[in-house]
């Protein structure tokens, strides 16, 4: 199971002696240490020196890797938000379609619409225009 479907499926990422654990799916509060924690990783490795020499000799280039790393870091945070930005859109469509119907409905998104989308903007991720156009209605 990936890393992304852990964090689904129990909230966290599972540790490799972990063969079960309680199914727990996650909060806004987990996406938010997540991607908190992916933020104060990416100032940490922004910050490694470019090079570094080993053994008063060896002298290695990070930069590299320290790009490399980031870019790893980027695509994390991106996966955490983009299902948050699916979420809300997910969210936008039912009420749109319950607007439609005219009838009310029982069911609710998995996360709640306005505290995902203040996340989201506190994460600094901007709303895709149709999204925000759909807010404006």
């Amino acid at each position: 199971m990936g890393v992304i479907q852990d964090f689904l499926t129990y909230s966290r990422q599972l540790g490799p002696e972990e063969l079960e654990a309680e199914e727990a799916p996650p909060t806004l509060k987990d996406f938010q240490r997540e991607i908190e924690s992916l933020d104060r990783l990416s100032r940490e490795v922004t910050h490694l020196d470019d090079v570094i020499v080993l053994h008063s000799w060896l002298q290695v280039d990070l930069q590299p890797f320290r790009d490399s790393l980031l870019s790893v870091i980027q695509d994390w945070r991106q996966m955490y938000t983009e299902y948050l930005l699916d979420s809300v859109s997910d969210s936008l469509q039912q009420v749109a379609q319950c607007a439609d119907s005219d009838e009310e409905s029982s069911s609710s998104s998995s996360v709640p619409l306005t505290e995902t989308i203040v996340l989201l903007e506190a994460a600094g991720v901007r709303l895709p225009e149709h999204l925000s156009a759909q807010l404006q209605c």
